[in-house]
């Protein structure tokens, strides 16, 4: 009877502990890509500060992280970031979203137009390629100071990534899947949304991720020219009078926003089209 007793505990005790074990493996399946990121991102830091205290131990070339955070806190309390947050949010979403929209619907007109295609793929094909930040002094002469030349280069640089996966996308989409649709006597407008757009939306995605991390290159340089705010000014100020901590914490605050904008665009297309499965997932 002791025995019996004795085997029923053990089962019970390995039936508890099984589900706790599958809980956390769970856990990490689900999380695994933002804990490997997460881990990256410590061994990252604790080498960086390794490497400026006990390596470099020049300041004036590599700042230790947590001088940079230092920084960065000050400028948080402070309030000085704000300002400089808002004015280069406001070029980059202004320019940025303009480009996605004409990106998009230039993307799908070469992609199901052959005149289209035929006259603008040549002209796409070079600018995709040419240095455009290089025409920031350009843009400053015809728009002025103000925000518009600045979100004007951020528009030069973002549309040309968006158009060409746009129309990699839209040219890639089976012909096989349109005629199932076109017997069935669908519209054009049908087709397009029901085929053309949902195929390819993995590639409009990627073309908008590439197209953030030129858009906010594209804010830096602009506001190197000429500004008296903003993350780029205050980037080009630090570097001006050697402030590295300070100059460290503006180029973090671009890549925060960077990865935040980015998973934004995965949980978009992860939510648009929930029957494709993320690469990182």
């Amino acid at each position: 009877m002791a025995h019996e007793h004795e085997r029923g505990r053990q089962k019970a005790t390995a039936i508890s502990v099984e589900p706790a074990n599958t809980g956390r493996a769970d856990f990490y399946s689900r999380h695994r890509a933002r804990i490997r990121g997460t881990l990256t991102f410590l061994w990252v830091m604790l080498l960086w500060e390794a490497m400026a205290r006990y390596g470099v131990r020049d300041e004036r070339l590599l700042a230790p992280f947590s001088k940079v955070i230092t920084a960065l806190v000050n400028l948080f309390l402070s309030g000085e970031i704000w300002q400089h947050l808002s004015v280069s949010g406001y070029e980059f979403a202004l320019g940025f979203l303009l480009a996605s929209l004409a990106g998009v619907t230039v993307g799908f007109l070469m992609g199901t137009v052959r005149i289209v295609r035929d006259y603008l793929d040549p002209w796409i094909s070079g600018l995709y390629s040419a240095p455009l930040v290089a025409l920031a002094p350009f843009f400053i002469m015809f728009f002025g100071v103000g925000v518009a030349s600045k979100a004007a280069l951020v528009f030069s640089v973002v549309v040309f990534p968006v158009v060409v996966n746009t129309f990699a996308g839209v040219y890639s989409v089976d012909p096989g899947m349109i005629e199932v649709a076109r017997s069935f006597n669908a519209s054009r407008l049908q087709i397009l949304f029901k085929v053309l757009i949902p195929s390819s939306l993995s590639y409009i995605v990627t073309g908008l991720r590439l197209g953030v991390g030129r858009g906010l290159t594209g804010v830096v340089v602009a506001e190197f020219f000429f500004a008296n705010a903003g993350l780029g000014f205050l980037v080009a100020l630090a570097g001006q009078t050697f402030n590295t901590p300070l100059l460290f914490a503006g180029i973090l605050v671009f890549a925060v926003a960077g990865v935040a904008l980015i998973g934004g665009l995965k949980r978009l297309e992860k939510k648009l089209a929930p029957w494709r499965t993320l690469e990182e997932e």
